[in-house]
């Protein structure tokens, strides 16, 4: 499930239209429909508006996305170092391609220190 439908679960489950969740959040009724439609994404701000208004996390938010990070590569994440040695371990092209993919998706589901730390070995 994307963000969108995940946002159009939690708005029937509540019984919230989504005008008065767009103006709850600061945002026009277009781009809560442009999210569940999926022709657009929360924007990281937006996201953590979402995220106070329903009291959940942005792990949640981002749990109700597909799995497309492998559990080798979640586990890499929790700890930086590891990540150096995740991306040297990948013989081709292809495979470092979607490591990199996949360490960007999940990028904001992780702390800032773990961001930092991660992005500085990308440098």
């Amino acid at each position: 499930m994307d963000i969108g439908k995940y946002i159009e679960k939690l708005l029937k489950e509540r019984d919230i239209q989504q005008k008065s969740f767009a103006v709850a959040i600061g945002v026009g009724q277009a781009t809560v429909s442009h999210w569940i439609s999926g022709r657009q994404e929360p924007n990281p701000t937006q996201r953590k508006k979402i995220c106070e208004y329903f009291k959940i996390t942005e792990a949640e938010l981002f749990g109700a996305l597909p799995q497309k990070v492998s559990p080798e590569i979640l586990e890499a994440l929790q700890d930086p170092v590891a990540v150096r040695a995740l991306l040297i371990t990948h013989k081709n092209s292809q495979d470092i391609k979607n490591t990199i993919k996949a360490l960007l998706e999940t990028l904001p589901n992780l702390s800032a220190e773990k961001r930092q730390a991660i992005l500085a070995l990308c440098k």
